[in-house]
């Protein structure tokens, strides 16, 4: 890649990516569903029709869109000012209930008890079951004539199988969480995002007249790419499968922000699944480590603070510590340790996670640990 281009994209990434980072996500109540821990805790725009039963709106999610474990789910819409009936682009703030506590202060002034007399017997539901978006308001955002990146992130269906041409910001192997999963196609997968959407883009290099753009490298996101290619969908992921590619002058974006109430802020991260699990016996030597977390961490503030060791035996002293190597993917927020040598046989291993770890806007990720034995 010439270093002139180089430089500016340079350039380009320090000045604009930080105050371009949107501060909604705009997609769909499939994706909702099928991804809460994304965007648990955070504004979404959805196109979609809100229902009325027994004095509860509650978003309308065709079960033939999804599977059967997601169509049980319900997204309750508590209005910040209930509009009149109909459909329209709905606004506000998700949450999982099953992820905050009934004492939370934060929703002090929310009644959810006619909620979960509906669906729960009236107790606390558990994670993944019962959602709501608070403070919600409707739109009248009609379609644009031309497709778009958002208009596809946020009515993928209407786009399925057609040849698109759009422009939006190369964000790379969604170097910053724009969407909730990697899509895995090829090494040359990146990220496009616009307005407050973004999409997969796949089967085209991010290089061409002038450009040479790396999809691992945050020094080159920023700039913008025309891509044209076809729609492609898969459960609840969307990408363009794309055919050609450009860079492109940054438009002048639509207007797609609105006055909504500032979001209680989020909880600290947590952990919510490893592999081991914990106190699991008869783990394989050669072992990997994954860690997956409840939202994205500062992957910076991971160095120095993730150890694994050995506790010690019933009679003599532990073994010397592994040494090990992690990565961490920003796209699945997963944490992948390995070692460097086989670990010991039949050894309680013990991994932590030490204080100081944040997520992305400073919220500490609590101190954690990790217990298993290994096997023959």
């Amino acid at each position: 890649m010439p270093l002139i281009t180089r430089a500016v994209g340079l350039l380009v990434a320090a000045g604009t990516v930080s105050a371009q980072t949107p501060g909604r996500l705009a997609t769909t109540p499939e994706a909702l569903l099928a991804s809460p821990v994304f965007f648990h805790g955070k504004q979404i725009a959805v196109r979609g029709t809100v229902v009325e039963e027994r004095g509860l709106a509650r978003l309308q999610v065709a079960a033939t869109d999804v599977d059967q474990k997601i169509a049980e789910r319900i997204v309750f819409v508590y209005w910040k000012d209930r509009p009149s009936a109909g459909a329209g682009e709905i606004r506000g703030d998700f949450w999982d209930l099953g992820r905050v506590t009934e004492s939370d202060s934060r929703f002090s002034s929310y009644d959810f008890r006619p909620a979960l007399e509906m669906v729960s017997a009236g107790q606390w539901p558990p994670r993944d079951l019962v959602f709501v978006i608070l403070n919600a308001i409707r739109v009248e955002s009609p379609p644009p004539v031309a497709p778009s990146v958002r208009a596809i992130a946020m009515e993928p269906t209407r786009y399925a199988s057609r040849q698109v041409t759009v422009s939006g910001r190369f964000r790379g192997r969604n170097l910053y969480g724009d969407l909730p999963t990697a899509l895995n196609k090829s090494r040359w997968d990146f990220v496009l995002q616009s307005a407050d959407a973004a999409l997969w883009v796949s089967g085209v290099r991010p290089r061409g007249r002038d450009f040479e753009l790396d999809p691992g490298l945050r020094a080159d996101t920023g700039r913008w790419l025309e891509v044209s290619g076809v729609v492609q969908t898969e459960g609840t992921r969307v990408w363009i499968e794309g055919k050609s590619i450009q860079l492109a002058a940054e438009p002048e974006e639509p207007q797609v922000e609105v006055a909504v109430p500032v979001t209680p802020r989020e909880p600290p991260p947590e952990v919510i699944f490893s592999a081991p699990v914990p106190d699991e016996v008869d783990v394989a030597v050669t072992t990997a480590i994954r860690i997956q977390f409840s939202r994205a961490l500062d992957a910076a503030t991971l160095k120095g603070r993730v150890r694994v060791g050995y506790l010690a035996p019933a009679q003599g002293e532990p073994p010397q510590p592994p040494d090990i190597s992690f990565t961490y993917n920003e796209g699945l927020n997963a944490l992948l340790i390995k070692m460097a040598k086989p670990l010991q046989r039949f050894a309680r291993v013990r991994v932590d996670l030490l204080e100081g770890i944040t997520a992305r806007d400073g919220q500490p990720l609590p101190p954690w640990s990790l217990t298993f034995s290994t096997g023959s």
